[in-house]
């Protein structure tokens, strides 16, 4: 064997030791990776149900002031037709 091939054999052996520990490492840095992923979507996951639920309470708030004041302007219309009447009645006494 030349030196030349024994140089590009070690070169090989080398280079494929190299690789060796890069795949042994990338899939912890990986693995590492996606924990820090899960984490990060766990952490999301939970701002957003917190939201979801306090904006489920203020729509109830508002559903309950919503239902106050439609009960408000039906106990006013009611007012309004009985003064109405009130006035008609009192128009008709006065005209006769």
């Amino acid at each position: 064997m030349s030196e030349r091939t024994v140089d590009l054999i070690r070169t090989d052996v080398q280079s494929a030791k190299n690789e060796a520990k890069k795949n042994i490492l990338l899939p912890v840095r990986e693995v590492e990776d996606l924990l820090a992923l899960v984490d990060s979507l766990q952490q999301q996951t939970k701002e957003l149900c917190d939201t979801a639920v306090r904006q489920g309470q203020e729509m109830i708030r508002l559903q309950g002031l919503v239902n106050k004041h439609l009960q408000e302007a039906g106990h006013l219309r009611e007012q309004l037709a009985e003064r109405e009447r009130k006035i008609e009645w009192l128009t008709n006494e006065l005209g006769e």
